[in-house]
């Protein structure tokens, strides 16, 4: 069998010094895909578009357990990658194509755009590949990360016995051959992720913001900044001006937003402000690039109108069931502009992997609605601090 120091040598390059002190029970995922040869094998977990000039977006491929799109900016002598996925391998994978497909040169700044588990958990691994590398993130996300990270992933891992559990129920049911085959490769990527998790320990950003951080390097500018609550309380964005690109993790994406941990009163007023950087193309969390500023416009008003519903409702004494009901797609004047609604599905279905049997468009875009609707009355103690 390969050994792992000349596995990581072939897979990371040179530039990427340090990269063989990685700990061998971060490849615990890898090696159960290990192939009748004994070589290690690295699934190829996301497609390199260029975006522009020395930018380019890592678009994640459908996975069971979600990874995040992560930005790839190239400086006059460095890079910096912009989120940092779900778990160690997908950062091993992402960086062994960033050597292949886009620049040899060394890490020198991560950024984690806000705390959740798939933009953040990749922390220690790029702290190991690149340890004198800056990780960056809003004071805000740097506290979230210490607080919340273990006492979550410590849950997922029951819920994802449970799910397991429900996949295994799924392929006991399926008719048909490709659903079979996705639902033992859900139950696979589900059990391989919980065993290269369960040694996992969160990586704390060394450098942090409040509002502003501008670097001046010699290639381009690059602003990062905070500009009030939205999908989560310390919410980043990495604008470009020179090449008029900004980076906006999951404030905006092409997924329609999670509500979990957000703020919804004050997110449409935050996504404005984010609208003041002057840019032409958005990398979001999540979905596909973004051409334009319309996204921006379209989800901050999707935003303020199904919060004005809830809280109008709770105001007149609904409850959240009733509400769940009664505000549907087909209540939503913001649903049809632009046709917002259907292609945000269209994008969840393009990018996630859902299930069997697939949902159709339709049926996603009410489900999603639905749950932003829920997600939103239980938010309202904490969107009003």
């Amino acid at each position: 069998m390969n050994s792992r120091r000349g596995f990581l040598k072939r897979a990371l390059g040179p530039a990427w010094i340090g990269a063989s002190v990685l700990d061998q029970a971060m490849f615990r995922a890898v090696r159960a895909r290990a192939q009748a040869t004994g070589n290690y094998t690295l699934p190829t977990l996301f497609d390199i578009e260029k975006v522009a000039d020395g930018i380019h977006v890592a678009l994640a491929r459908p996975s069971t357990l979600i990874n995040c799109n992560a930005v790839i900016i190239e400086n006059e002598a460095d890079l910096m990658i912009i989120d940092t996925h779900s778990k160690p391998s997908a950062v091993v994978s992402l960086v062994r194509q960033i050597r292949n497909q886009v620049s040899p040169k060394p890490l020198r700044y991560v950024v984690a755009s806000h705390f959740h588990w798939d933009h953040s958990h990749g922390l220690p691994t790029y702290r190991r590949i690149a340890p004198h590398a800056d990780l960056i993130a809003s004071e805000t996300t740097r506290k979230l990360i210490g607080e919340q990270t273990m006492p979550r992933l410590k849950a997922s891992f029951e819920e994802l016995a449970k799910t397991i559990d429900d996949y295994k129920q799924r392929l006991a049911k399926a008719t048909t051959a490709e659903d079979k085959a996705l639902c033992r490769e859900m139950i696979t990527e589900t059990q391989d992720y919980l065993q290269e998790m369960k040694n996992f320990t969160p990586e704390l950003p060394n450098m942090t913001l409040e509002r502003d951080l501008i670097l001046h390097d010699k290639a381009h500018d690059l602003h990062l900044a905070f500009r009030g609550r939205g999908h989560t309380a310390g919410d980043i964005v990495v604008w470009c001006p020179q090449k008029k690109t900004v980076a906006t993790g999951d404030l905006l994406h092409g997924f329609f937003p999670f509500i979990g941990d957000g703020f919804p009163l004050s997110w449409p007023r935050t996504l404005l402000h984010v609208a003041q950087f002057p840019f032409s193309q958005a990398a979001g969390g999540h979905g596909g690039v973004l051409r334009d500023q319309t996204r921006l416009y379209q989800m901050a008003n999707y935003i303020e109108e199904v919060t004005e519903r809830v809280v109008v409702g709770r105001r007149n004494g609904k409850t959240r069931a009733q509400l769940e009901t009664e505000v549907t797609p087909a209540t939503l004047k913001t649903v049809a502009d632009g046709g917002f609604g259907d292609r945000t599905a269209e994008s969840v279905l393009k990018f996630r992997r859902l299930p069997p049997p697939r949902p159709t468009v339709a049926q996603v875009l009410s489900d999603s609605v639905k749950t932003n609707v829920g997600q939103i009355y239980l938010s309202m103690e904490r969107s009003t601090e």
